[in-house]
């Protein structure tokens, strides 16, 4: 590897990877007879890989992450920050890199040199077939970048040679430059070969790749890495497909249990012999199926294993040498066992109202049951809103790709609150509605302005406005649930029955009149007047009421009801008195023994504006009142006053309308 120089800027061209010789469209690579991939790695990316054999090549085997000039190393990446002053082109896998890119490569460090020097050398000495045509190749890179060189670049070329093991030349091509590589895309390397026909009289065939000369002598620009050397059979184009699947289609499954039979189809170009093969080790290896030369191949498969199929095709007379055979793509026969790492599980116990979450593993598809109806197909189904009910024991079937299938199950377990809420509810304004929650030991209910006691399970409630309670409910172990309930109310405006009427009707006959006074949005009103006599007016007619001595009251009832409905009703007595004649007593003892102890007007039952003064001897007013049922008790400013001849004076008016004016003496008796 040279010094890296540095201040001289040149222009460089940027060549594309050069194939020797396209593929045929009628033909097909076989199987490699030779193919050195320098093996698999693991996920450390420092990790050195093991040399080639021993007389494979000319280079010096290394395990250091930067070989020094002259050595090689196999790593599964170019992996050398800090090596060379960084000018490596950081490439980050192989040319075939598997699922994992662990896969190998050469990565050489070349030097100065005016001969070639033996890269690879390998000697074929499996059966070969005179006429047919191989192809040798490998994967190349230059792993400079283009500042590494100054003032020239010195680009690695390879000599490919096909030989006998005398030495003798059968054919050779030279690859040219290889540039520097783009990295636009991303680094990759560029696969180079050529075809080569197979002589008759020879048995075997040395294959050899040789790294010309360096024609600058600045020791560098010649490094390189190379992967996949590979000399295969050409032959005759063949593809294989599963009968009555699509093209596309690459890989079957199916259960053991099942017996089930699969049938493949394929075919060759031209007038050519197939045989199937199968594989059991993932590709490693490929026998021929006994007796399977036909297009349609068809198997019944009872035993639990992977199976891979491919066609190989050549002319009859070599079908027997899969050396001189192409082969086609790869299908696959997954034929599946029981499930035997399966598991199912949830998540509880769990409070109620918590996330019930179920858990399978072990398979493709999931088919689940339970309490209540419960079913899904989703490997991890939840019940977002989990009750009481939810417990017990749930089944699942675990099942294969192909079909095989087996029933796992797990319990759950439900603790906690399980809330009942009362039903929603439609209700008049101003009215009061009870609510209803059940399934705890503690609530409390919001908003709570409108409830007579949010913390107990069933609070009353007067809504001013449709209103939605929410109640959490929790228990003793630390479980709570939430619940709800709406109360709407069917009028905006409150509705109240209210009406005056007479107070008091006297016997043995007497009248009565009513007057509405509710409050809303009113379309009917309702009276009974408890005369027998009814009434759908506002402001009803007077009534008469006939008396006997028993009569104590007449109930009157007024219902109304407004634009949504909504009732509402009051209950009234009208009194029944002895008479109604106003008169004074002309005495009174106020002795406290229950009888005539106080001076009033009697029977001013129908007066109104009534005014009743007391006066004393001397004119001095000691008692005035304008409620006739305010009694002088005989006492002015807590002095009891002495017997003797009080004087008194009652204004009113009358049931006729009529002003009365009268004045009178009352004795005081002691």
């Amino acid at each position: 590897m040279g010094m890296l120089l540095r201040g001289f800027k040149y222009s460089y061209l940027l060549l594309v990877a050069h194939l020797f010789s396209a593929y045929s469209n009628s033909q097909t690579l076989g199987a490699p007879i030779i193919n050195v991939t320098f093996g698999e790695g693991d996920a450390d990316p420092n990790t050195v890989g093991p040399p080639l054999s021993t007389g494979n090549t000319d280079f010096t085997y290394t395990t250091d992450l930067c070989p020094p000039p002259g050595h090689y190393t196999v790593m599964r990446t170019i992996n050398v920050s800090g090596c060379f002053n960084n000018s490596w082109i950081p490439l980050s896998s192989d040319n075939t890199p598997n699922p994992d890119n662990y896969g190998f490569m050469m990565i050489v460090n070349d030097t100065t040199r005016f001969t070639p020097k033996i890269l690879f050398v390998d000697t074929i000495k499996s059966s070969l077939c005179a006429g047919t045509q191989y192809f040798f190749s490998a994967a190349l890179i230059n792993i400079d970048f283009p500042s590494n060189c100054s003032p020239r670049p010195d680009f690695p070329r390879f000599i490919f040679n096909i030989e006998t093991t005398s030495g003798e030349v059968i054919k050779t091509d030279t690859t040219g430059d290889i540039t520097y590589a783009n990295g636009t895309f991303g680094y990759k390397m560029g696969e180079y070969g050529f075809p080569f026909i197979m002589p008759a009289g020879l048995n075997t065939l040395v294959i050899k790749i040789k790294v010309g000369r360096s024609y600058y002598y600045n020791n560098c620009g010649d490094d390189f890495a190379i992967d996949d050397i590979q000399f295969r059979p050409f032959g005759p184009d063949v593809n294989i497909t599963f009968a009555g699947a699509t093209i596309d289609t690459k890989v079957v499954s199916v259960c053991f249990q099942d017996n089930k039979t699969v049938s493949m189809t394929g075919g060759a170009s031209g007038n050519s012999a197939i045989q199937w093969q199968q594989s059991i080790d993932n590709g490693t290896t490929w026998t021929d199926v006994p007796g399977a030369t036909g297009n349609l191949y068809s198997r019944i498969f009872s035993t639990p294993d992977t199976f891979l199929f491919r066609l190989r095709a050549s002319i009859p007379s070599l079908i027997a040498n899969p050396n001189c055979s192409s082969v086609s793509n790869v299908i696959k026969v997954e034929v599946d066992g029981l499930p035997t790492k399966f598991n199912a599980t949830n998540n509880s116990p769990l409070c109620a109202g918590q996330n019930l979450v179920f858990n399978a593993e072990g398979g493709a598809s999931f088919i689940w049951t339970g309490p209540n109806g419960f079913s899904e197909t989703s490997p991890f189904p939840h019940i977002f809103y989990s009750t009481l009910a939810d417990s017990g024991l749930y089944y699942v079937q675990i099942i294969t790709v192909g079909g095989c299938r087996v029933t796992d199950s797990t319990h759950v377990t439900m603790i906690g609150v399980d809330v009942v809420v009362g039903p929603d509810q439609l209700i008049c304004k101003g009215t009061t509605t009870q609510l209803y929650a059940s399934g705890g030991t503690s609530y409390s209910w919001s908003p709570s302005n409108s409830l007579s006691n949010a913390n107990l399970a069933n609070p009353k409630a007067t809504p001013d406005v449709t209103t939605t309670y929410k109640v959490i409910v929790s228990d003793d172990f630390g479980c709570s649930n939430t619940g709800s309930v709406v109360v709407k109310l069917l009028n905006s405006v409150a509705l109240k029955a209210a009406f005056t009427s007479t107070e008091y009707i006297c016997r043995p006959t007497d009248t009565a009149s009513f007057q509405d006074m509710s409050q809303g949005k009113i379309v009917s009103w309702n009276w009974d007047f408890g005369n027998g006599q009814t009434s759908s007016l506002r402001n009803p007619p007077t009534q008469q009421y006939f008396m006997n001595n028993s009569t104590e009251g007449f109930p009157v009832r007024l219902t109304v009801t407004d634009t949504s409905g909504c009732t509402d009703s009051i209950f009234h007595v009208t009194k029944v008195a002895n008479n109604c004649f106003i008169a004074v007593p002309t005495a009174f003892t106020p002795n406290g023994d229950g009888l005539n102890d106080y001076l009033y007007p009697l029977n001013a039952y129908k007066a109104t504006n009534l005014l009743f003064r007391v006066y004393n001897r001397y004119g001095r007013l000691i008692f005035e009142t304008r409620d006739w049922t305010r009694k002088w008790d005989g006492n002015f400013r807590g002095v009891q006053q002495s017997s003797g001849v009080f004087i008194w004076t009652l204004d009113y008016i009358d049931a006729s309308k009529k002003k009365v004016s009268l004045k009178g003496t009352t004795a005081l008796i002691r």
